[in-house]
């Protein structure tokens, strides 16, 4: 027959990952983005945005500073405007009830406008048409606006 002590050494490691497992749950179903329902919708699409933003940003980046090819940095900027459409068409048809969801899905359409007019500015500065915008001028902006929507959102 087994000792107190041993069998305390045997439950130990299957405490531990208990303990780990239930942490790990507890966490998961605190953020935003992994709740059911609008928060983690808009949520969802908040970062979907940004992410697609920065992709973007990183492009023209790669671009200006010649390690990335005018085609490649183009199809990077066109899936990026791709990305923050598919969220926008996401949050739109919600019909918000709290008055904090409809805030927040007020704010992130009108950021989702903004950073799709600012990738088209940035297309078009690639692509040396229409306005003659400096690349300088077209990443700061949009790199301001994916500052500003996260910044904003909560």
């Amino acid at each position: 027959m087994a000792s107190q002590g041993e069998r305390i050494r045997r439950a130990r490691p299957i405490l531990l990952l208990t303990v780990l497992a239930v942490g790990l749950a507890l966490l998961l179903t605190r953020c935003p983005a992994n709740r059911d329902g609008m928060p983690g919708r808009l949520a969802q699409a908040m970062q979907e945005t940004t992410s697609a933003a920065r992709s973007a940003v990183l492009a023209l980046d790669l671009w200006s500073q010649g390690r990335s090819t005018t085609q490649l940095a183009s199809v990077q900027i066109t899936d990026a405007r791709d990305d923050v459409a598919k969220a926008y068409n996401g949050i739109v048809v919600l019909r918000a009830q709290d008055p904090v969801d409809v805030r927040r899905q007020r704010k992130l359409a009108e950021s989702m406008t903004a950073i799709i007019a600012e990738l088209n500015a940035a297309s078009a500065v690639l692509r040396d048409v229409g306005e003659r915008s400096s690349l300088a001028a077209v990443r700061a902006e949009l790199a301001r606006s994916t500052q500003e929507l996260e910044a904003g959102y909560g």
